[in-house]
């Protein structure tokens, strides 16, 4: 049993980092855009402006998310990030992938948060205990790696 549960917390850790790396890395895909479509200085700026404030609201929400849900419930959370900023609907994406591949009921769901919200009780907490030990590691790991990222005051 220790080595299921090990194996559960590492592949959450995993996906977890990889979602990160995923903002993090954002940055190259940023400036081969910059380069291919020749984007002149002063609209550089703009462009790399945007890219920070993509990850300071990822890492805000990856923080914030856990409190939200514990506070709300998953399906209020949800319904409220679903359509926010660039880094919520990120966060939110990530974690409709996550919770598709773990639960069997919400792979044919195109939105969470109505599959969510469609689950029995005994599911819908499960669901959330799961969601929210994922997203301890998510905000774990943007802490790590983000640390150059200031947080949105929000």
């Amino acid at each position: 049993m220790a080595g299921k549960i090990k194996g559960i917390e590492q592949d959450r850790a995993k996906t977890a980092y990889n979602c990160v790396k995923e903002i993090v890395n954002a940055a190259s895909i940023w400036d081969d855009f910059i380069k291919k479509y020749n984007i002149k200085d002063d609209k550089k700026k703009d462009v790399k402006k945007k890219h920070e404030n993509v990850k300071k609201k990822y890492k805000s929400g990856a923080k914030k998310l856990p409190v939200l849900i514990k506070t709300n419930g998953l399906g209020q959370s949800l319904a409220f990030i679903k359509n926010r900023d660039d880094g919520w609907k990120i966060i939110y994406r990530q974690l409709t992938q996550w919770l598709q591949e773990k639960e069997p009921s919400l792979k044919e769901t195109t939105e969470l948060v109505e599959g969510v919200i469609k689950m029995e009780s005994y599911d819908y907490r499960q669901i959330t205990v799961e969601c929210i030990s994922f997203l301890n590691w998510l905000r774990r790991f943007a802490d790590g790696l983000m640390e150059d990222v200031e947080e949105e005051n929000s």
